[in-house]
């Protein structure tokens, strides 16, 4: 009886590795060349924790009574597409570039985010620190 590796399970372990190394590259590639949908949210869940772009329209934009903090909701349904969150602490820094008023200065407009996807309270969100990640585009 001959021992060793058969010519099946070689195969698929060279096609295992080829997988393994070139996923990150092709995964790299991707992200540079196409953004997320702010609406899809089987991309946008996907793309949880990672540095992406994001198209989209902002809907409707809202301030939280006790902390402050501004949502600018992109879609229809609430649930299931993105927001894009700026805390009090960061309103300084758009009041700075000229924006006085984030919540409506945004609002019905067609933007480019980037930064890093998260879910909270079972929804996508991006972090908004700063004016140069979220960009009007005409």
């Amino acid at each position: 009886m001959k021992k060793g590796i058969s010519g099946k399970f070689k195969a698929f372990i060279i096609l295992g590795l080829i997988l393994t190394l070139n996923l990150p590259a092709l995964a790299f590639i991707e992200f540079k060349n196409s953004s997320v949908d702010a609406e899809n949210l089987v991309q946008l869940v996907n793309s949880t924790s990672k540095h992406v772009k994001i198209m989209g329209t902002i809907c409707s934009s809202e301030i939280s009574d006790n902390s402050k903090v501004i949502f600018l909701n992109f879609g229809k349904n609430f649930n299931t597409s993105l927001s894009a969150v700026i805390y009090d602490f960061d309103v300084h820094s758009f009041i700075k570039a000229g924006i006085d008023n984030p919540q409506a200065y945004f609002k019905n407009k067609k933007v480019m985010l980037e930064g890093v996807i998260r879910i909270a309270n079972g929804k996508p969100e991006i972090v908004i620190n700063s004016p140069k990640q979220i960009k009007i585009i005409e």
